[in-house]
């Protein structure tokens, strides 16, 4: 019997919330035993899935351990129901039972992208870096994975603090190249293209981004930067004010009001 492949989109990037929705896509099943049984099993294995999916959504984490106990009840290789349970687990900072889930949802599924890129999302928040950089990377090749792009995004941020700067920049083009929609990759091609000095294409790549995307406190600090370096001193003014107002308590404020009284003294 061939294994069906329970499909779930993942916790969204590294720079998005961790919305979880379950989206399956069940492929037919093959066996020797009795047809009408073995697609009435599949169903019910797809639908404790897809619920259990929908619950951890909603923060029904209870009504999400229950259907998806059920799925493992049903079958207990089941890749779909072991990757559940690893996001349900790191919701409660359950670590270890976790990672046991996300292992054992690959090891059964070498292919299952959705819970590579969660795994990944899990290894980052670990500071295990390397190891979240192979996760990503492995579902960024996989060209049948409908969350590429959002993989080559995390791939990237994790070159990034791999302090590997040709690897995240040429993650991040291939993110915009497979969706010219994503605006997150605009946002760290600016970062990138301002920390090298190619003031224009930051720019460019930033008011991609605008267009795209809603304000962020790194966006307009570094909208504030780039306007200052072009002399425009009131977009640069209006960014500062948006940050101030927007994000009073962001890093990226703190850093703003520091160098606008230095800039002030000066």
């Amino acid at each position: 019997m061939s294994r069906n492949r329970e499909k779930t989109v993942p916790m969204r990037t590294l720079l998005a919330g961790a919305t979880l929705v379950a989206i399956l896509s069940v492929a037919g099943c093959v066996s020797q035993g009795p047809a009408r049984q073995q697609s009435a099993m599949d169903q019910a294995l797809q639908d404790h899935i897809q619920l259990g999916f929908g619950y951890l959504g909603e923060g029904n984490r209870e009504a999400a351990r229950f259907h998806l106990r059920k799925a493992l009840e049903i079958d207990k290789n089941s890749p779909g129901a072991h990757n559940g349970m690893a996001l349900l687990y790191q919701m409660q900072l359950e670590n270890e039972l976790a990672e046991k889930h996300y292992r054992k949802a690959i090891a059964l599924d070498k292919g299952f992208s959705s819970a590579r890129n969660n795994f990944g999302v899990f290894l980052f928040q670990q500071q295990r870096f390397e190891e979240a950089y192979e996760q990503f990377a492995a579902a960024a090749a996989d060209t049948g994975y409908n969350l590429r792009a959002q993989a080559y995004l995390s791939q990237g941020i994790v070159a990034r603090r791999l302090d590997r700067p040709d690897e995240a920049v040429q993650a991040w083009r291939k993110a915009v190249a497979l969706d010219p929609n994503l605006a997150g990759a605009y946002l760290e091609l600016a970062r990138f293209y301002f920390d090298n000095g190619d003031y224009p294409r930051s720019r460019e790549m930033l008011q991609k981004y605008d267009r795209l995307g809603k304000p962020q406190p790194q966006s307009l600090w570094l909208a504030v930067r780039l306007e200052h370096r072009f002399g425009n001193r009131d977009a640069m003014a209006s960014k500062g004010l948006a940050l101030e107002k927007l994000f009073p308590y962001s890093k990226e404020n703190l850093e703003y009001q520091k160098w606008l009284k230095n800039d002030r003294s000066k």
